[in-house]
């Protein structure tokens, strides 16, 4: 009678090793060559069609995307704010001739304005569009020039004046017998810039 404990536990026993052993031959000789591979193949199908579903979306919208980036080149030639030139160097005689267009609109006698000097400018900031500036040398009344100011900030296409300094200064002819207070006269030195349609070196 004693023996039979023991052969239950013998029996127990080599049904726990036959179980381990069937379950490692399991992962042994099926899991990892058959079924993991399987499962990482399923997996791979999951990423492919999600990813296939993402590029239908994209595709879809194509059409739109073309006509928005066709809306967008339009516009920028249709753009009016960029000066129309080429190159910095037919701006900087664009800009100039255009000051001396804006000075005539306002003014007809030279005496009462007129400019001294114009050089062109090529230091400055990089900014994501190239700019172009002139630094003016002006005489002129302060009457005139506030005309003349305000239709250069206000024009198409965009043009910027800044570095705006203006000295007071007396002088002018007057005639021999005649009294007549010295008219008054403005020393003005400034900058006037405007943006070509190239990029500048922020912009690549």
């Amino acid at each position: 009678m004693r023996l039979v404990p023991e052969a239950r536990n013998s029996r127990f026993l080599a049904v726990v090793l036959t179980l381990i052993v069937a379950l490692l031959g399991y992962l042994v000789l099926v899991h990892w060559w058959f079924v993991a591979p399987q499962a990482e193949i399923s997996d791979q199908m999951q990423d492919l069609r999600e990813q296939h579903q993402r590029f239908a979306g994209i595709l879809a919208q194509k059409p739109l995307i073309e006509k928005r980036l066709a809306d967008v080149r339009l516009y920028e030639q249709n753009n009016q704010a960029f000066l129309t030139d080429a190159d910095a160097n037919s701006a900087f005689s664009d800009l100039t001739q255009r000051l001396k267009q804006t000075i005539s609109a306002h003014v007809k006698d030279e005496s009462r304005c007129a400019i001294v000097s114009n050089s062109n400018f090529k230091g400055g900031e990089d900014e994501l569009y190239e700019r172009v500036t002139i630094q003016v040398r002006m005489r002129c009344a302060l009457e005139p020039f506030a005309a003349i100011l305000y239709d250069l900030e206000n024009s198409n296409p965009y043009l910027f004046v800044d570095q705006l300094m203006i000295y007071r200064q007396f002088g002018g002819y007057v005639p021999p017998g005649q009294k007549q207070k010295p008219a008054a006269a403005l020393e003005i030195r400034f900058n006037l810039s405007g943006y070509l349609r190239k990029a500048g070196k922020k912009g690549g």
